[in-house]
């Protein structure tokens, strides 16, 4: 289907900002929810999670999760999954495991959750070198590597570290390439609409379900063909986005601050098509060279995204600096609407109302 640009943010806007009546029902309609380290002011899975529910509060999703249907895991990063997408993602291939990894696999199954500090005392305080090329203990590699084959479970969290427990053995009836595909759907549901080549791309971790690149396509060309993913055509560019999403109810004088990776915005190609300008995520850019700030995120206005803002915690109270991407906008509706999303971000972090203070 052809539509304008104008047309084609607001399907992109109400195909993914929804209200649900709990954390584990958003977490369902999501699918996945992308996670990070970083707390500026809170992790991105808290900041997402506030877009699409009333009174969450930060860290919500740490203490509920539990006693919600979700496992954490890799799709096209690291983050919340649901119970059917996880399923989806294993079995991976198997590999040797080395003697620490069988030893800590044991002392799982033995002894129950264990916090990878506490591994430390059975096997040592070790360093070794990490995929970033840097050093991490020997104790947390080993436990994120028989995480990501599917042998240990995200238990909970002890103050964001995860605490591992070993995992049920997964049964699997689909073949590679239908599990393939129910992740490429899985990526659309969480992402949102994006090109063939930024999907087939994000979900090359993957890709060894489907073979070489142009099995890959094909798998992806049948979903289209079955009339599981839906190809718009904006500008000449094609985007592909599942079919039967229900499209939430927007307020039209709303101010969002959204979080660095809310689907909303997370293509950063289909983020400047979109809304004509390159937003860009800053925290691992030398100071020098930031044009938005650490940890800027964008901010939605009716159905544009006219800029950025940054916002710090000191004293107990919440400061928060907007950014603009065409010029200040000073309208009394936008000034009124920025301030009470500020007043709401200040009690998602637990402040007290009006503790606040804003540059907008």
């Amino acid at each position: 289907m052809k539509l304008s640009v104008t047309e084609f943010r607001k399907q992109v806007i109400r195909n993914t900002l929804f209200t649900a009546r709990g954390v584990g029902e958003a977490a369902e309609r999501l699918g996945f929810i992308q996670a990070d380290p970083i707390r500026s002011p809170a992790r991105a899975q808290d900041l997402i999670l506030r877009q699409r529910l009333r009174n969450y509060r930060a860290g919500d999703l740490e203490r509920l999760y539990p006693t919600l249907p979700l496992e954490e895991g890799f799709l096209f990063a690291y983050g919340f999954a649901s119970k059917a997408v996880w399923g989806w993602m294993h079995p991976k291939p198997q590999i040797d495991l080395s003697a620490d990894q069988r030893h800590v696999l044991k002392l799982l199954k033995l002894k129950g959750p264990l916090h990878p500090r506490e591994l430390d005392s059975h096997i040592g305080v070790r360093s070794s070198r990490n995929a970033w090329g840097g050093t991490s203990r020997s104790s947390k590699l080993i436990l994120e590597t028989l995480h990501d084959r599917g042998l240990l479970r995200v238990a909970k969290r002890a103050n964001g570290i995860r605490v591992y427990e070993t995992a049920s053995p997964c049964e699997q009836k689909a073949s590679k390439p239908q599990r393939y595909q129910e992740l490429l759907l899985a990526a659309l549901h969480a992402m949102g609409a994006t090109t063939r080549w930024f999907l087939l791309k994000e979900m090359g971790y993957h890709g060894y379900l489907a073979g070489d690149r142009s099995s890959r396509q094909k798998r992806l060309q049948e979903l289209v063909d079955d009339g599981r993913v839906r190809v718009d055509l904006v500008d000449g560019v094609e985007y592909l986005s599942p079919t039967g999403t229900k499209a939430g109810r927007l307020n039209p004088n709303r101010v969002r601050i959204l979080a660095p990776f809310d689907p909303v915005v997370r293509d950063r190609k289909r983020f400047e098509h979109l809304w004509g300008w390159a937003y860009r995520f800053e925290a691992y850019v030398p100071q020098a060279k930031r044009t938005l700030g650490y940890y800027a995120m964008p901010v939605l206005w009716q159905d544009d995204v006219v800029g950025w803002a940054n916002a710090t915690v000191q004293a107990g109270e919440l400061s928060v600096d907007f950014g603009y991407a065409n010029g200040k906008l000073d309208t009394n509706a936008f000034l009124d609407a920025a301030e009470a999303e500020v007043e709401s971000l200040a009690r998602f972090l637990n402040l007290e109302s009006g503790k606040w203070k804003a540059k907008i």
